[in-house]
């Protein structure tokens, strides 16, 4: 299982120095760059020995994905953009978490939430396609998100979109705080294509002696046999990346 973290360009030499094998990058924030700035990124990256393998925030806030006033042709330039850069950096991951942009409004269901989302999950899995990358659906927990929110509402939405380009990422922080069974995960199998990782109660980066039982979330991942990426989505808890982040790496090594 390869081990990385979440940051910008910025963070490349740490995530290095750390022994992360690659950096999981904000989708949104590479796809607004000018040119000159995303071949500075770009550069940056090649620079630290650093691949960009996975990326995150996907689709910001000002494309209401279940709004009526959803501005279709923006959002499939926006797409076709951000994939053709997230595969210029070789990445094969891209997350689909984004809550303030799947937020569904007072009023509906869940389920008819879900309804209005899978066409876009197709939409994107089809600018995915083009470039060889795979969408995975983030299930957030109850207090960042409202529409999609425990592993089983993302293996439901993801067989409701029913495109070979969009699966599913379990998230550890979030399961956590949600309260959910690592087992669920199980149920997933296959189409599990990333995880993220983070401890409950804090979001801070899981450390040696942190009074946190990490082992039922690994157990569960051997169990299906996960051979995929896992990110550190956190904060350092001593409020210094430079001196928690290669004690956590370590760690989760050790652990896995």
């Amino acid at each position: 299982m390869k081990l990385g973290v979440c940051g910008s360009a910025d963070r490349a030499a740490l995530a290095k120095a750390a022994g992360c094998d690659y950096i999981e990058m904000n989708f949104t924030s590479v796809t607004r760059l000018s040119e000159a700035e995303f071949e500075a990124t770009r550069q940056t990256l090649e620079d630290n020995d650093m691949p960009c393998e996975v990326m995150n925030c996907f689709i910001p806030g000002d494309f209401p994905l279940c709004s009526p006033d959803l501005d279709v042709p923006a959002l499939e330039a926006y797409l076709a953009l951000g994939f053709s850069r997230a595969k210029a950096l070789g990445v094969e991951i891209v997350v689909f978490g984004s809550s303030g942009a799947r937020r569904k409004p007072e009023g509906i269901t869940k389920g008819e939430a879900w309804q209005l989302l899978a066409p876009i999950y197709r939409l994107a899995g089809d600018h995915a396609a083009k470039q060889g990358i795979v969408i995975a659906i983030e299930p957030l927990s109850y207090r960042e998100c409202n529409a999609v929110n425990t592993v089983r509402d993302g293996v439901a939405l993801m067989n409701l979109a029913g495109h070979p380009n969009v699966r599913m990422l379990a998230d550890m922080y979030h399961m956590g705080e949600n309260g959910e069974d690592f087992e669920d995960i199980l149920d997933v199998g296959d189409d599990l294509r990333h995880c993220h990782i983070g401890r409950p109660a804090g979001r801070v980066y899981p450390m040696p002696g942190d009074g946190y039982d990490y082992t039922p979330f690994f157990a569960a991942l051997q169990k299906i046999g996960y051979p995929g990426r896992l990110s550190i989505e956190a904060g350092p808890p001593s409020k210094d990346p430079e001196k928690d982040l290669p004690v956590a790496v370590a760690f989760l090594r050790e652990i896995m």
